[in-house]
């Protein structure tokens, strides 16, 4: 039985893990398409390298795609002037909103099923503890834990009666005694 819990529980995990790097590439995928579109139609020169950039940045959650958007306003605003960084900046903020309210929630759904506060608190933990790997590192790891952890805990179901009374419990086997003694008496 606990050989067959543990099996369960290392095939969720590793279907929690296929599943949350299948929509990391989906999703940094995207990011880097629509980063290219955008700086290719404002003409910013060096649009193929910023747009692999920002693929790059969003494996790390949260904070790694836009950081690499910014990159390319910092490019925009140099090599095109401050109206050509705007658009960019303002790019920025359409794409991070399709992210999260378009493709977190359509790719990743019920793949790694985490709250938004817990992959803050874990890519932040990760930089903190590990640097950028750990910040790379820290959703998987953590989605694959709860997994197994949910997969492994066993919770009694609720009881749907009233306990019975000691007096309920002993009872029938007292009566069981008595017979049996009755019954010995009778063969003497």
């Amino acid at each position: 039985m606990a050989r067959l819990r543990m099996h369960e529980a290392a095939a969720a995990g590793w279907y929690t893990f296929a599943g949350d790097a299948r929509g990391t590439v989906i999703i940094a995928l995207i990011d880097g398409v629509l980063a290219y579109i955008l700086l290719a139609i404002v003409g910013v020169p060096l649009a193929a390298p910023l747009a692999v950039l920002v693929f790059i940045g969003a494996f790390i959650p949260i904070v790694g795609a836009p950081l690499a958007m910014i990159i390319a306003a910092v490019v925009a605003l140099a090599a095109n002037g401050p109206v050509p960084a705007l658009i960019v900046t303002l790019g920025i903020a359409g794409i991070g909103q399709v992210e999260g309210h378009v493709l977190q929630p359509l790719v990743m759904g019920k793949q790694v099923s985490l709250h938004p506060v817990v992959v803050a608190l874990g890519v932040t933990a990760g930089t903190i503890l590990g640097g950028l790997l750990g910040a790379v590192l820290a959703i998987p790891v953590i989605a694959v834990t709860w997994t197994v952890f949910s997969k492994l805990r066993h919770v009694e179901p609720p009881l749907s009666a009233p306990l019975p009374s000691v007096q309920e419990i002993i009872a029938p086997e007292l009566e069981d005694e008595a017979e049996e003694r009755t019954a010995r008496g009778k063969k003497k």
